[in-house]
């Protein structure tokens, strides 16, 4: 025969290749939909001005205040100058999960989604997807301003600001790869909560009262590190700690912990979104 079966691609493979071109096309529509709203950028903007001003703020009373709790004396002193956005700005990642999926069921676009692409996991998949590489740009622009901001003002009162030492830059990557996984968590919420006002009051209530109130409860209770459970705090330490964490007495355990915590958030929550999305009756 002159026609060889390696000649061909197979068709399993073929199939596979349909299928990938497909997740693309659909991760291509579902980014489109968010750049071409105003929601992406003015969060994304709003969140490195309020990271870069809070670390400003902090760091300039750490380094002026006659009895301030901050010391600079090491790089792991230091880290908690660094990583404020992990502990306070991580709210902008998630409600930006959030709404690739409320923004839909709010303008009632949902409808022409899932008839031009009626595999639910699919779409749901693309968004997860479109929600962590989002996510990580607010990372990476939130952290990195942040920095740079510590950075001057540690050098400009003549500290050294150690933004090549180890911890610290472990403590930078670990806040980035924190926020990207929220990004994700707030898809799931979105999938699991789908009318976005109950949603985004949903989120400032738990990460804003909440869990803070957990955390400090736990605290007084002599079990500090009951809070590192709870989403905010394992992101907190997966970030390399920061003054939350040490104002609810809860240093000390590792960053593996707390990736490993905030990861399995990411999978229950992303798993149960996952079902409660195929299961939408769309109007």
């Amino acid at each position: 025969m002159k026609t060889s079966m390696g000649s061909q691609p197979s068709l399993g493979s073929q199939v596979s290749l349909d299928s990938q071109l497909s997740l693309g096309s659909q991760v291509s529509t579902e980014l489109r939909k968010l750049t071409t709203t105003r929601l992406w950028w003015i969060l994304l903007l709003t969140m490195v001005v309020c990271s870069a001003g809070l670390t400003a703020l902090v760091v300039f009373g750490g380094l002026n205040a006659p009895r301030s709790p901050l010391r600079f004396d090491s790089a792991d002193e230091v880290v908690p100058a660094y990583n404020l956005p992990v502990a306070l700005a991580y709210v902008f990642p998630l409600g930006i999960g959030t709404a690739l999926v409320t923004q839909e069921y709010n303008s009632r676009t949902i409808t022409a989604t899932l008839l031009s692409e009626p595999r639910r996991m699919r779409v749901y998949g693309a968004k997860v997807l479109v929600g962590l590489g989002t996510a990580f740009v607010y990372g990476a622009a939130s952290v990195g301003a942040s920095a740079l901001v510590a950075a001057a003002l540690l050098s400009g009162h003549g500290e050294s600001p150690y933004l090549m030492d180890g911890p610290v830059l472990g403590a930078l990557s670990g806040s980035v790869l924190v926020m990207t996984l929220w990004g994700a968590i707030g898809v799931a919420v979105g999938a699991l909560v789908r009318n976005q006002v109950v949603a985004i009051v949903g989120i400032l209530l738990v990460t804003q009262f909440l869990e803070p109130t957990l955390r400090i409860l736990a605290s007084q209770l002599g079990s500090p590190g009951l809070g590192n459970l709870l989403p905010g705090g394992a992101g907190e330490i997966a970030g390399g700690g920061t003054i939350m964490t040490a104002a609810a007495d809860a240093e000390g355990a590792p960053q593996a912990l707390g990736f490993l915590v905030l990861a399995l958030y990411a999978v229950v929550t992303g798993a149960l979104g996952g079902l409660r999305f195929a299961r939408y009756e769309v109007a």
